[in-house]
């Protein structure tokens, strides 16, 4: 079985790790219209999971970032780092 890591410099990781959508994803939605978040949830199933959507946070940083300057941020979900 592979091991998923979450490498936090990694050009296309994952945001939403429950439904597994990775930051590409989640920017060709915005990019193509996706202007709110639950439009973001319906066009990629992210946001949804299990986990209650643990990733909204970082989805809303997203696509606040690409409203207020057409960018996005080079690493939306950073990782928690341990005390």
């Amino acid at each position: 079985m592979a091991k998923r890591s979450a490498r936090p410099n990694s050009k296309d990781q994952n945001v939403c790790w429950c439904n597994f959508v990775k930051k590409s994803t989640l920017e060709e939605a915005i990019k193509n219209g996706a202007t709110s978040l639950n439009r973001i949830f319906d066009r990629t199933s992210a946001g949804v999971g299990s986990c209650g959507g643990s990733c909204r946070p970082y989805i809303q940083r997203m696509l606040d970032q690409y409203q207020k300057d057409g960018t996005f941020p080079e690493n939306p979900r950073p990782l928690k780092k341990n005390s």
